[in-house]
């Protein structure tokens, strides 16, 4: 399968109603083939097709006739309370490509979704997957961060995630994004001095614009241990259904709500320290490469 059909894996166009959030010129399940699909989208779709027009990558120019109308414009409601008054009984199935690692607070993005959703609803997200991409070296995303986000109901990026996505960013061979396996040589993106002095400048002016950047970082081990861990506590009603590892810069995933897990506390260990270990392993695969034999 494509990553198309990864993302769109049990979902039904003929029978099915559902939403793809910032679909952009890629849509996955995109109105114009038949999908009855809700698009929802910070900007309208003129003003997206605006952007398209302008941009700099000349693939993105040339999808502008890709990019659909937008049925809801979002500016930080709750995803729940603005989909469900257009369809109070719910929706079959939520699509996010390379969404949640821009959402300040994670957890109440995932509830909100489980909220819109019908019992049988899936929710079907694109990842990006940290070893294969501009995230290398920046520190995987743990319970802790995500709880301290959920606690502060946060609606836009700290000075630190800011600094982290400035300071940290690297890429191969000046590209953002890499295969599996690839030794081409990795060098900082950014400049380090400008992020200190943005990084003085943001925590002087916490009500500045908002700005965007990637504040969630996952390998796949990483991301199902997150699942485990908030459902385990009672925050999170979702499951993982399926992950699928590409040999790009991404992974599908798809999740489906479920009631709390039962298990004791020792099995929940067992599990996650296997998938803890299974995430260093998959770090270690990527960013430092197999070990070297003794000559």
């Amino acid at each position: 399968m494509d990553r198309f059909e990864e993302l769109r894996r049990n979902l039904d166009k003929t029978n099915m109603v559902g939403i793809e959030i910032g679909p952009f010129y890629s849509p996955v399940a995109p109105k114009f083939d038949g999908w009855k699909t809700i698009v929802i989208d910070f900007q309208d779709g003129d003003a997206l097709r605006s952007v398209a027009r302008d941009h700099s990558v000349e693939a993105i120019r040339a999808k502008v006739s890709q990019i659909e109308d937008v049925d809801i414009v979002w500016q930080g409601d709750p995803l729940d309370d603005l989909a469900l008054v257009r369809r109070p009984e719910g929706y079959d199935y939520f699509i996010a490509s390379h969404v949640i690692e821009h959402t300040p607070d994670i957890l109440s993005f995932l509830q909100q979704v489980s909220r819109l959703l019908r019992e049988t609803g899936v929710i079907s997200l694109a990842v990006p997957d940290m070893r294969k991409c501009f995230d290398l070296f920046k520190p995987a995303s743990s319970i802790r961060e995500v709880l301290t986000a959920y606690r502060e109901k946060r609606v836009r990026h700290t000075p630190e995630t800011l600094f982290e996505a400035r300071a940290l960013s690297v890429n191969r061979n000046g590209l953002g994004s890499w295969l599996a396996g690839s030794t081409a040589p990795l060098a900082f993106t950014g400049n380090f001095d400008h992020a200190w002095r943005s990084y003085q400048q943001d925590v002087a002016s916490l009500d500045a614009r908002y700005i965007d950047a990637h504040a969630w970082f996952f390998t796949p081990a990483s991301f199902e241990l997150l699942i485990l861990e908030l459902n385990y506590m009672r925050l999170l009603d979702v499951s993982i259904t399926s992950l699928v590892e590409s040999h790009g810069s991404e992974f599908i995933v798809q999740l489906r709500k479920t009631p709390a897990i039962q298990i004791s506390l020792a099995d929940f260990n067992t599990k996650r320290l296997a998938l803890s270990r299974q995430q260093a392993v998959e770090y270690a695969s990527e960013a430092v490469g197999a070990p070297q034999q003794p000559a």
